[in-house]
């Protein structure tokens, strides 16, 4: 158990540093498909238990409908999972049309490392937002900054890219029709986008 620790942490070091590195380490080590659902259960999960906790300092009448379902224990684990599923989506089969090679099991396994991460990252800004709610807020923007490197990176070595901003221009432009698609299927479905997160 404690060697399993020790590699997490060193492997946690090592995204942080050379992310690059990381994301050739994971896909190397090619567990079944099996141990990704889980993991991708298990992060869903831990992330849904830190939002709890953020969602206990924000008054249950100023919850938008989001927020609420977001701190629901089975919604909240549906739409976290499905976002990062959809990530992987995203980041493998884009990626492909750009002349990508990676494989959807690998990018699955790499959103829920990178979710891992910022997982990580949210448990320190609670803290952070308990004693000094500045620096929790700072925190979230690192965090954001994070989530965009690591992306970049992890998934120009999935696809075997060189060119970062070309990947970067690329996660862009997939947002953007992810966006108006999703935009777009709302507004078929006569359901407002949500005003706020929480």
């Amino acid at each position: 158990m404690n060697g399993l620790n020790d590699e997490v942490r060193t492997l946690i070091g090592v995204t942080l540093s050379e992310p690059q590195a990381a994301a050739r380490r994971l896909i190397s080590i090619n567990p079944p498909m099996q141990a990704r659902w889980l993991g991708l259960a298990f992060v869903s999960v831990v992330t849904l238990l830190l939002m709890r906790l953020m969602l206990l300092s924000v008054p249950e009448g100023e919850l938008t409908p989001l927020g609420m379902i977001m701190g629901h224990p089975i919604g909240g684990v549906a739409i976290q999972a499905g976002s990062i599923l959809l990530m992987a989506i995203a980041m493998a089969y884009a990626g492909r049309i750009f002349g990508g090679r990676g494989r959807f099991e690998d990018a699955l396994m790499l959103t829920v490392w990178i979710e891992f991460i910022l997982a990580m990252l949210s448990a320190v800004q609670f803290v952070l937002l308990l004693v000094l709610p500045l620096g929790g807020a700072l925190l979230s923007l690192v965090a954001i900054g994070l989530f965009v490197w690591l992306m970049v990176n992890f998934t120009a070595v999935l696809h075997g890219f060189t060119r970062l901003w070309a990947v970067l221009a690329g996660m862009v432009a997939t947002f953007v029709v992810l966006v108006l698609t999703l935009a777009l299927l709302l507004a078929v479905l006569g359901i407002a986008p949500p005003s706020g997160i929480f």
